[in-house]
Parts: C-alpha cells; structure tokens; sequence
C-alpha cells in the first residue's frame, strides 16, 4: 500500500487530488447505503442516530487533528529547507570573504567558491532528481578542489589566520550536507497513508449517518471532500521540494552570488 501510495502521489499533484476524492467519495457513498438498508429493515424504535452522530462527530474531529499535525509536520520541514538556505548562503559568503586572510594567493580560492555558490544554486533551483544530482557530483568535485588549493596556501599563512579561513571553510561544506538532508527528508509516507484511511473511515461513517437519517447532504458533503482532499495534496506538496507548487525561495543564494560581482568591482 505504500508502495502504492508513493507511485501515485509520484504521478503528479492533480492525480493524487483525484484518487484520495474518488475514495473518499466512493466511502462515503457505501456508508450512505449501508445505513439506508440498515434504516429500512429495522423499525422505528431501533434507530437510533444520535449515537451514530455522537461518534461520526468524533471520527470527524480526529482527522481534522491528524491532518492539522501531518500539516504542521510537513511544513516544518519546509521550513528547515528555508533556513538551510539562508544558513548556507551566508557561510559561503563568510567563507569567500575569509580567503582575503591569505592575501592575492587566496583570490584562486575565492574564484572557485563563487562557482561552488553558483552550485549550490543549481542544487537547490533543480527540478528532478537526475539534475539534482549532478549538481552535487559538481558540488562535490568543487569541495575537493578547494581543499586540496587551501591545503597548498595554509603553511604560509599564519597560524590564527588560516585557523579561521580552515574553519570557514569546513562550516561551507558543512552547511551543504545540512540543505541536502532538509531538501531529500520528508513526512514519513506511512503517517500519509494512516490520514488516508482514516479520512476513508470518517467519510463511510458521515454517509452511513446520513443513510441512517434517509437524507443526503451531496453539496455540503462534496465540499468536506473537497477540502480533505485538497489539504491532503498540500501536505504532499509541501513534501516535495522539486517540481512542487511551493518551493523554497533560493534568494539568500542569488544575493550573495550577486554581492560576489559587487565587491569584485571594488
């Protein structure tokens, strides 16, 4: 069912919308059903619908919590992809900076962290996987030539100075890790799936009380489907990061790539 789960929601935003409004759709109408049959085979005095009411309205209530805790999960992580970006952003601009320590040997350094910036951009603007990946075969080979330059300017600097331009350096790789991991982790597909089947259950339950009752409340019902359904495709969107109708504003990067260019021409 997971499997399942993620192949569909992996399909696009507007198919996933449809499976979960088709279920919960189709739930509610076998409720409906049930309960109408259950209403004409017992007498008058055997139904009862405030009980069924009672627990409908309960059923209802913890979907409403799931799905508000599943948001607020979602969008954390959302926001733990914003704040890996400004955090990277503004350790590549402190580490450019700190190559001023080693004097005209550190400018080849300098050079290669506006491209390793350049990037980190790419990383965090790439639409798919596959690009995304390459991005960070790039960003990997940048680290590596970094390194191995600040390596070769370290024993002429003085000790305090390259302390600090090392150290720079290593809270820029750093940084990248932490913006990879908040971009490649998610809410669980698991905790999806158990909204799902419990927005299912609460759908069949609101039919079958209106089955119960003989009365269909299609607009009214339509609309609690809607809006289930549609939060439920925000949560995914939030999810993903890549291809998404809510992606991460990449400008902390765009500023310091820009802020580059501006201290150049000084």
């Amino acid at each position: 069912m997971i499997h399942l789960l993620r192949e569909i929601i992996g399909v696009g935003f507007s198919v996933f919308w449809l499976f979960v409004f088709v279920l919960l759709a189709l739930m509610d109408e076998v409720g409906f059903q049930i309960g109408r049959a259950r209403s004409r085979a017992a007498t008058p005095l055997d139904i009862q619908t405030d009980g069924v009411s009672t627990l409908t309205t309960g059923m209802l209530g913890l979907v409403a919590f799931t799905l508000a805790v599943t948001l607020g999960i979602a969008q954390d992580r959302f926001e733990a992809r914003r704040n890996a970006t400004l955090d990277e952003a503004n350790k590549i601009g402190t580490a450019w900076r700190s190559t001023g320590l080693a004097g005209a040997s550190g400018k080849p350094i300098a050079e290669l962290i506006e491209e390793y910036a350049r990037a980190r951009l790419a990383y965090l603007v790439a639409t798919s996987p596959e690009a995304a990946a390459m991005t960070l075969a790039r960003t990997n080979t940048l680290k590596n030539t970094i390194w191995q330059g600040t390596l070769a300017l370290v024993p002429a600097m003085e000790a305090d100075l390259a302390s600090t331009f090392v150290s720079s350096l290593n809270d820029m790789f750093d940084a990248s890790l932490g913006q990879r991991y908040s971009m490649e982790s998610g809410t669980p597909t698991e905790l999806m799936l158990m909204l799902l089947v419990g927005a299912m259950l609460a759908a069949g339950a609101l039919g079958y009380q209106m089955g119960l009752a003989g009365r269909r409340q299609l607009v009214l019902t339509l609309l609690l489907i809607i809006m289930v359904s549609g939060a439920m495709v925000m949560i995914v969107d939030f999810n993903r990061p890549r291809g998404g109708l809510i992606n991460v504003d990449p400008a902390p990067l765009v500023w310091t790539i820009e802020g580059f260019a501006s201290a150049s021409a000084h």
